[in-house]
């Protein structure tokens, strides 16, 4: 995926809510640098991600 379908696809790798305009986490995949992002709930609970495209998994 590109950088600019990501940037209007900004959704939570964990759970998919939109997180255009709120407290967020943007990162590189540590296996592939794929750019994840992740909602600042599922961050607190460290609720699990998995890279869309190496499938790494991570809390």
């Amino acid at each position: 995926m590109s950088e600019s379908q990501q940037h209007a696809t900004r959704q939570c790798v964990s759970c998919g809510i939109n997180i255009s305009g709120t407290n967020a986490a943007r990162f590189k995949c540590p296996d592939c640098g794929n750019l994840i992002f992740r909602c600042s709930t599922c961050r607190k609970q460290s609720n699990l991600y998995e890279c869309d495209d190496c499938g790494f998994t991570g809390p």
